[in-house]
């Protein structure tokens, strides 16, 4: 299984699909310490073979580097998922660590598109990180794009391919605040496609490269050790069949799905020393994985990780 652990709530953008500019954050949250015992626990109750830090923005966590220790000690492949703001300077730390993946998150491949997407100017920051995480040994390197309306999937594929990075495309969610205006803006996988066929660029799907929760596509003429396009296409083409990820947030919850609003709370049996119950209650949170009823959910996507 593929845990994901969010060690934050907290961010340093305020992208237009995920956090309003006021946002407001759990008041509480696990320690450090009760995240990585809940992590352990997990892990010793089911078959989790990598663990992928989320936020929020995990780089902005004061004991980051504490929890990729204590993922590097339960699993082989460690992952995180980073906006890349204040990425580069951590870079030969977080390796040091056992950071062994890395997947930055993009959403526009120029600084008026980052403004209009994340609300702030960091855009040379990222494009910063991005590099220096390949000059770090982090291959292969990927770039996660929400996609809506308003995304240049060329522009976005042209950057991925002149920085060696493969790039997912994510199909925006009915999460939280992109409630409000989803139907607006919410563009398919296909039309995607469509837009990168009509700005010239020519792909060829790839099933074999197909990963649990995306599709894969080659662009012809480029190498695909270095480049592939992904489509990671929750709305359209649900691929839960194929899914084994469940979720750690940094209250102590844990979620089978990413549209599991209640999640079972594990954090209170921690506390209370009941391992024996805790151990019960990952096994049937596990075990009852299905499906969701909808795919839509109330809270905001910070405070679950993605």
């Amino acid at each position: 299984m593929y845990l994901r652990v969010s060690v934050t709530d907290r961010c340093n953008l305020r992208c237009t699909y995920c956090l309003p500019e006021d946002a407001r954050f759990a008041p509480s949250r696990a320690t450090a310490e009760e995240l990585d015992r809940l992590m352990a626990a997990v892990c010793a109750s089911a078959p989790v073979t990598k663990i992928r830090l989320t936020g929020g923005e995990p780089t902005i966590c004061p004991s980051l580097l504490q929890h990729i220790r204590t993922a590097a000690w339960l699993v082989p492949t460690v992952g995180m998922t980073t906006n890349g703001v204040a990425l580069e300077r951590l870079l030969p730390e977080l390796r040091n660590a056992g950071l062994t993946r890395l997947n930055i998150s993009l959403d526009a491949a120029d600084a008026d598109g980052f403004r209009r997407a994340a609300r702030h100017d960091h855009f040379m920051a990222v494009l910063a990180s991005i590099r220096a995480a390949r000059r770090t040994g982090f291959t292969p390197l990927k770039l996660n794009a929400v996609a809506t309306m308003d995304t240049d999937p060329a522009a976005l594929a042209r950057l991925a391919i002149a920085e060696g990075a493969h790039l997912r495309f994510i199909e925006l969610m009915d999460i939280g605040i992109a409630h409000a205006d989803w139907s607006e803006r919410h563009i398919t996988a296909e039309v995607l496609r469509e837009r990168l066929a009509s700005a010239g660029l020519a792909i060829t799907e790839d099933s074999d490269r197909d990963e649990p929760t995306s599709r894969v596509w080659t662009v012809d003429g480029v190498d695909p050790s270095a480049t592939t396009l992904g489509f990671i296409t929750t709305v359209t083409n649900p691929f839960c069949a194929t899914c084994d990820r469940i979720r750690l947030t940094s209250q102590g919850r844990l979620h089978t799905c990413l549209f599991d609003e209640r999640g079972t709370d594990l954090l209170p049996l921690l506390r209370a020393g009941n391992l024996a119950g805790l151990d019960i209650a990952i096994r049937r949170a596990i075990g009852a994985k299905a499906p969701p009823l909808r795919f839509q959910r109330s809270g905001m996507m910070a405070g679950i990780g993605g």
